[in-house]
């Protein structure tokens, strides 16, 4: 696996050469891409490349391709229409296609889950029965799980060549559901940005749009999932660390309040034991919404809590989901004016619902720009002593996109700053739980984020997601339309409320965001999991005619 050799003997800059031919030696050499064959630069649209690359057999392609969610193919190996190896092996060699334009895996796995999907098939075989719900389905996990024998980076050099001894619980329990992992995806440096580039694996292209930023922290994991890579990704999220990268690459995500999905055991980016107030979740990334209710539903059936003393038992096992119509709250702008194709997607997608019959209100939550002034400031508790003191250890340069986030430079706060910013979280949370009160919904309707996807680097404010985390109230992201320049002129009656809006508005370049996804979330009161996941498949039917 990962080689023994310490990482203080040698130059930060030897590491990240020594790294990259790691991960590219876990690649076979029949699956890479001739350099004659690889897309001109520059090329914005990546995706259509896992067919004309010839790597992948028009059988791979159907298995890989948009006839198949994790569910389907799930009953697919099940039925025995295909075998373990034939599925893991298709999404491992579109992985390999998709990482060699995108640059989205770090921790290859493909051999181990070739041989894991042999397993698989002669337990099939003998028994005529499949290990668990998810046998012989392929995964991708955000880097910031452990694996035993490979690294646990997270982006930093100073953890390069350290192999874990462990697996994290969570991965375990999916494996034992049958799942099998080929790969790690990429994050940022500090896990705090919405981006994924770092010193030891380079950033990640958005596969959708190569020219516009991937999302983050599980940006690799939104490529991976827009490219196809995996039926099923694993992301966390604290502040849209999800939804973003779901938003960014047109796939589904799901924030899930806390205590619903384990998190011990997983590779901190930070001091362990660190409490902001505002918790990190694991959450799903795939390709419909009972994807996400079927990981859910997995991790649950294996009692979590009988391992993990925060998770929370019997909030979804007792939970009785109601048929309904759902009363929509919807959220038109907070703190900051959504640009043109955000805006429309949200007209548009009201319109759809009312014309179905759904009863829409409008929701007026606590300013979103005050909830951000408040996260930024529990985020950084520690003044981000963590990663100056890993950076420190090579000399490691901080990447732009961290500095540019506007995080780096916030001081450390007292014990007594501490209490006072959590006290105005508390206030926050009294706001929406009395604003939810009023309007009388069941779901929110909401904006992913004040723009699609911009250039590398650009999505700096998080105050669509990270107001749903301050809260924690679980949120899911739907892909919905695509940024269209006829459609989506610049404004030319546009009012900024304040600088910063006016900031966000001179992004807007209608022709650079062409074809970029447009997504809504959908938000949910606290622990209201197991409904909001049946709402939102009831939505999504009806906004993108899925059912």
């Amino acid at each position: 696996m990962g080689e023994q050799n310490e990482p203080s003997a040698r130059t930060w800059q030897e590491l990240q050469a020594a790294k990259n031919a790691e991960r590219d030696s876990r690649i076979p050499a029949e699956w890479k891409i001739k350099s004659e064959d690889l897309p001109p630069e520059g090329t914005v649209a990546l995706r259509s490349f896992a067919s004309s690359s010839g790597i992948l057999s028009d059988g791979e392609l159907a298995i890989t391709g948009e006839g198949y969610d994790a569910t389907s193919l799930a009953a697919a190996i099940a039925e025995g229409k295909f075998t373990a190896v034939e599925v893991v092996t298709a999404f491992c060699k579109r992985a390999a296609v998709g990482h060699q334009l995108c640059n989205m895996l770090t921790e290859i796995m493909f051999a181990d889950a070739i041989e894991r999907a042999k397993e698989l098939d002669a337990i099939f075989k003998s028994t005529g029965k499949v290990v668990g719900p998810l046998h012989g389905v392929p995964m991708t996990f955000k880097e910031c799980f452990h694996f035993k024998g490979y690294d646990s980076t997270n982006g930093y050099m100073s953890r390069t060549f350290k192999p874990a001894g462990h697996t994290s619980p969570l991965p375990e329990l999916l494996q034992a559901a049958g799942a099998v992992v080929i790969s790690k995806t990429n994050v940022p440096q500090t896990m705090l940005v919405a981006e994924a580039d770092n010193n030891v694996f380079g950033r990640t292209k958005n596969p959708v749009n190569s020219q516009l930023t991937c999302g983050g922290s599980s940006g690799g994991e939104g490529a991976s999932q827009a490219f196809r890579c995996s039926a099923l990704g694993v992301g966390t999220d604290v502040g849209g660390s999800v939804r973003i990268p779901a938003a960014c690459n047109g796939v589904y995500g799901y924030k899930p309040t806390f205590g619903v999905i384990p998190m011990i055991g997983y590779s901190y980016s930070g001091w362990t034991g660190a409490n902001t107030g505002v918790p990190a979740v694991t959450g799903p990334l795939g390709h419909s919404v009972r994807d996400l209710a079927l990981f859910t539903r997995v991790v649950r059936d294996a009692k979590p809590w009988t391992f993990d003393p925060a998770v929370i038992p019997n909030i979804l096992e007792y939970e009785n989901t109601a048929t309904r119509k759902p009363i929509v709250g919807v959220i038109h702008r907070s703190g900051l004016t959504p640009h043109p194709p955000v805006r429309r997607a949200l007209r548009e997608a009201v319109a759809k619902l009312k014309a179905s019959g759904f009863e829409v209100r409008d929701f007026n939550p606590p300013d979103f720009i005050r909830i951000r002034d408040i996260t930024e400031q529990l985020f950084t508790l520690d003044g981000l002593s963590y990663p100056k003191q890993e950076f420190g250890k090579l000399n490691e340069p901080v990447v732009p996109s961290v500095m540019k986030i506007g995080f780096w430079d916030l001081p450390a706060k007292t014990s007594e700053q501490n209490w006072a910013w959590n006290t105005k979280k508390l206030q926050i949370q009294k706001e929406m739980l009395d604003e939810w009160q009023r309007v009388g919904c069941d779901v929110v309707l909401a904006p992913a984020g004040p723009h699609t996807a911009v250039l590398p680097g650009d999505w700096t404010s998080d105050i669509y997601t990270v107001a749903w985390n301050s809260v924690d109230y679980p949120a899911v992201i739907i892909p919905f339309t695509h940024a269209e320049p006829a459609l989506d002129p610049k404004d030319v009656k546009f009012e900024a409320l304040h600088e910063a809006d006016q900031k966000n508005e001179e992004m807007y370049d209608p022709e650079l965001f062409k074809g970029a996804p447009v997504a809504l979330q959908i938000a949910g009161p606290r622990l209201g999991d197991k409904q909001l996941l049946y709402d939102v498949e009831l939505l999504d039917s009806v906004l993108n005619g899925t059912r």
